[in-house]
């Protein structure tokens, strides 16, 4: 997914007020995932899946299927 995509999923998400991570959050998540490098990630509780799609980036280059 580009960033254009989930810019366009963030202000859409906003427009109808539903919750997503906020900016300072995300920051902070994506600082600990580029240090981890996880194989997986599970996210519980998506509204829809903003977080998740932008936590994908960080997964490892080797990760099992």
């Amino acid at each position: 997914m580009n960033e254009q995509e989930l810019e366009n999923i963030k202000v859409k998400a906003l427009e109808e007020h539903i919750p997503i991570i906020m900016d300072d959050t995300l920051v902070v998540m994506e600082k600990y995932l580029n240090t981890k490098k996880p194989e997986k990630i599970l996210e519980i509780g998506t509204a829809v899946g903003y977080s998740a799609m932008c936590f994908t980036r960080f997964l490892a280059d080797n990760r099992k299927n």
